[in-house]
């Protein structure tokens, strides 16, 4: 293969796509979804604000599993996929039921096993907000999981009240294991540092917020400013959203009064990507347009980013996605794969004036500028949105929408986009456990790719869209493009060229040595008896030239690798 050539990659072809407008079919009962959130009242209350879920890749067999949190009156449910994008309710076998407030998810490789673990904040049991009941599942990696934050340490992040909303897993320190961000409305908001042993220290101090209150929702760890160590990203009510910067030390610096970021009115989800495809990542920020008291919003807020690293320009009414009723989770994706970053937005509120608001679906008809096509594109919901979160379900190679509801069932809307030559696309997902200095899945990693049309960016993190989390991998949108060159840098510095096959639709996973063959993350005698055991028996990984025959070429390819060594 010529991208093993590379960088050892495993390359799944599939026939795609060619309209430029996406066709969604809500589908939840008929995939098995069967994921009602309820509550114990139907009071204004802080579990008025919730419905939260993550997707991630649980057993490990290549496609999407979702883990959705049912509030006080209900359960927490775990849907395992078979693959196309059905669902099976696993929840008791695996270890996962629970009755508690819960409010959101965050799902990341904690301990380095392998398995993909799950964060579950929580204001607390019913009928109480009570502090204390966060949860972090422990993926055994026998299908089961087990609640290890008491020992971790993750279990309080507010101590006088349950305070708990969105989470974030990502390596702030790039020392290549997976840190935890937790926000809460009052005094929730808590950095905690892993200590690599399946324990966490509390360094909030380190993140320099304000003395005033920091109302947070939403948040992630970006490397805004390609410097590889990511900012971390608050959005958050009453004016109060954060934007810090990474001082590479362990220490974060509060950017947010000088840098043109913190408008937003009540900011509550948010997402980035470089909506303009101008070589920078920009912010966006869902954020009240209509208010209980009839004030105006400001509502949405899209930053966009200078060339200045760290400065922005609030952009949201020139481009069109300033309008966005009460809204709450949002999710960055290229929907029609025509190389250009969409928004899917979904609101919700419960009173008489908002209690109709519907999911937002903005079309980026190139150079950051939207155009709200939801209905035109199937999606029809009216409902209590609030988490959102992204995956392609049926591993067609289109991205899909969750959309989780307060008190009301979930929603599961599947990209239909129909067949044809110019909306191919990659999708990109990084295995990294063998190199100790990488956090696990690629967290932290930055590919820009150039094709004949277009030059895109992305970034893999492990970010709240508002109380959700969407697939860890890249999609990239390629529509009829040719001669695709995508550039990889990983977050400890080493980089990687992958020339993606012309005419496909590809997933792809990448490895960050190529020549490391046993895997042990170093080169030795043992790779080199790996590779050959593999050419002996003609396996398709050891046709490194990718021409279909098994020669002295592939040998020479070997060669080549081994001797560039590992990052």
């Amino acid at each position: 293969m010529q991208a093993l050539s590379w960088f050892a990659a495993l390359v799944l072809f599939v026939p795609h796509a060619d309209a430029s407008d996406p066709i969604f079919t809500e589908q939840t009962i008929a995939k098995g979804v069967a994921a009602p959130h309820s509550t114990i009242s139907n009071a204004f209350d802080y579990e008025f604000m919730v419905a939260g879920g993550a997707v991630g890749d649980f057993d490990r067999d290549g496609d999407q599993d979702l883990f959705v949190l049912g509030g006080s009156a209900g359960l927490d449910k775990l849907y395992i996929n078979d693959g196309t994008g059905h669902f099976t309710d696993e929840t008791a076998s695996w270890g996962l039921l629970a009755n508690h407030r819960g409010a959101g998810a965050a799902v990341g490789d904690f301990n380095n096993d392998g398995f993909l673990d799950i964060y579950v904040t929580s204001l607390g049991p019913q009928p109480f907000y009570s502090p204390g009941f966060n949860r972090l599942y422990r993926n055994n990696g026998d299908h089961t999981f087990t609640d290890v934050a008491p020992f971790a340490g993750v279990r309080f992040n507010s101590f006088n009240i349950g305070d708990a909303y969105s989470a974030a897993f990502g390596d702030y320190d790039l020392d290549g294991d997976l840190d935890l961000l937790v926000v809460g409305w009052r005094s929730g908001n808590t950095l905690f540092q892993n200590n690599g042993d399946e324990t966490f220290t509390n360094v909030t101090a380190a993140m320099n917020l304000p003395a005033s209150m920091v109302n947070g929702y939403s948040c992630r760890f970006v490397d805004m400013n390609a410097d590889r160590y990511p900012e971390i990203l608050i959005a958050a009510d009453f004016g109060t959203s954060q934007y810090l910067i990474n001082n590479t030390d362990g220490t974060f610096a509060n950017a947010t009064p000088f840098n043109g970021t913190g408008l937003d009115s009540n900011g509550m989800g948010n997402t980035y990507a470089d909506f303009n495809n101008d070589g920078r990542f920009d912010w966006y920020v869902t954020s009240l347009t209509n208010t209980l008291n009839g004030v105006p919003g400001s509502g949405n807020m899209l930053y966009l980013q200078n060339e200045t690293p760290h400065r922005f320009t609030e952009s949201s009414m020139t481009a069109g996605c300033n309008y966005g009723y009460w809204s709450w989770g949002a999710d960055a994706v290229d929907f029609n794969h025509d190389g250009f970053v969409d928004i899917i937005d979904t609101n919700g509120a419960r009173d008489l004036k908002n209690q109709d608001d519907p999911t937002l679906l903005f079309m980026n008809t190139g150079a950051g500028n939207f155009v709200e096509q939801a209905v035109d594109a199937g999606i029809v919901h009216t409902g209590q949105g609030r988490g959102l979160l992204t995956a392609d379900f049926d591993n067609d190679g289109d991205r899909d929408i969750l959309i989780l509801c307060n008190r009301q069932q979930a929603s599961l809307y599947r990209n239909d986009l129909p067949a044809g030559p110019d909306t191919h696309s990659v999708t990109i997902r990084f295995d990294t456990s063998h190199i100790p200095t990488l956090a696990p899945d690629g967290f932290g990693t930055r590919v820009a790719l150039v094709s004949d049309n277009h030059t895109q960016l992305r970034y893999l993190d492990g970010g709240s869209n508002y109380l959700a989390q969407s697939e860890l991998s890249m999609h990239l949108g390629l529509g009829a493009d040719t001669h695709t060159l995508a550039t990889i840098t990983y977050a400890n510095g080493a980089t990687d060229t992958l020339y993606l096959p012309d005419g496909t639709n590809a997933t792809i996973t990448a490895l960050p040595c190529p020549a490391d063959f046993s895997p042990s993350g170093a080169l030795d005698i043992f790779d080199v008896f790996a590779f050959l055991d593999l050419f002996n028996n003609a396996h398709p990984q050891a046709d490194l030239t990718d021409d279909g025959n098994h020669d002295i070429f592939d040998v020479f390819a070997f060669l080549s690798l081994y001797n560039a060594g590992c990052p």
